[in-house]
């Protein structure tokens, strides 16, 4: 794990602002807080996914949690066969048991999720009250009091353009991309998020993704959105380009070793998560590892 200066300066100024981890309070009085992970798709049978789900319920309880977002590879290693496939249970129901978990879930679609049937995860949500996905790509608002956070979710599968096979996608990742910046311009929320499961920038083992940067964060940038949530590399990093914040939340189940970023104000092999505290005055973002241990709390909006 590595920091840098400027990583551990934002660390103290957060402490500063919104008190010591574990308290919660500024979210409860004004605001809401949500958990992030990704890649945690080998739930029952792999010890680590149940570690970090244990840990994601002592901070959903603690911080009072509103939903959770999931960023991709929902299911390993081969998405799910249909909405009755046992993978549901094992790795999902049986595993997110905490009390302060059974809320809204919104996820996306990874890489492993595609080899599956990726119709079986949109058509659960007509299942299951806690798991929405109502299409591969949607849009979800919440209020804050009088202020509102804008959430757009997308399929970044469509836009990885690094094969032929790929590359045929790239008609409907034009479609999304239309979609998103039509939906940014019209908002007026305090708080826009994106979420997607590849990282436009990351330190881990997949790196940069051209296409991300060529043509999604040119509109994060223009309409002004706060983060850009995802998963893909097994790891946990905060990066920062101009005045989007860049978290990577994928180590749910797996975990690599992340290398330096120029970009990057923190990196962790650690399996674990994010939480994400809204204000309508300001926000912070914590990473907290399997045992529910603080590793990283970065001020937004300050």
């Amino acid at each position: 794990m590595f920091q840098t200066r400027r990583s551990l300066l934002q660390r103290a100024l957060a402490s500063l602002v919104f008190g010591v981890a574990g308290t919660g309070k500024a979210t409860a009085a004004n605001g809401f807080s949500f958990l992030v992970v990704g890649d945690w798709g080998d739930g029952g049978s792999h010890r680590t996914a149940s570690a970090v789900a244990d840990a994601m319920g002592r901070i959903g309880e603690r911080h009072g949690i509103s939903f959770v977002i999931s960023t991709g590879d929902n299911f390993y290693e081969r998405g799910v066969e249909n909405t009755s496939d046992r993978k549901w249970q094992t790795s999902f129901e049986n595993v997110y048991v905490a009390p302060s978990l059974q809320v809204p879930w919104y996820a996306v679609l990874g890489n492993h999720d595609y080899i599956g049937n990726i119709s079986a995860q949109i058509e659960y949500s007509r299942k299951n009250r806690r798991w929405t996905m109502p299409d591969r790509y949607f849009a979800v608002s919440k209020h804050i009091g009088s202020c509102r956070a804008d959430m757009y979710f997308l399929d970044t599968q469509r836009m990885k353009g690094t094969t032929v096979a790929e590359m045929l996608f790239h008609e409907d990742a034009t479609k999304q991309l239309e979609w998103l910046e039509r939906a940014l311009a019209a908002s007026r929320a305090e708080w826009k998020i994106v979420v997607g499961h590849h990282p436009i920038f990351s330190g881990g083992l997949h790196g940069d993704n051209k296409y991300l940067g060529e043509y999604l964060k040119p509109i994060l940038d223009r309409y002004g959105v706060d983060m850009y949530l995802c998963g893909h590399d097994h790891d946990l990093e905060a990066l920062r380009s101009g005045e989007v914040n860049y978290f990577v939340s994928g180590s749910g189940s797996r975990s690599r070793h992340p290398k330096p970023h120029p970009k990057s104000l923190f990196a962790s092999e650690t399996p674990g998560f994010l939480l994400v505290q809204l204000t309508t005055k300001g926000g912070t973002a914590s990473f907290f590892d399997k045992d529910a241990i603080l590793l990283y709390r970065q001020p937004l909006k300050i």
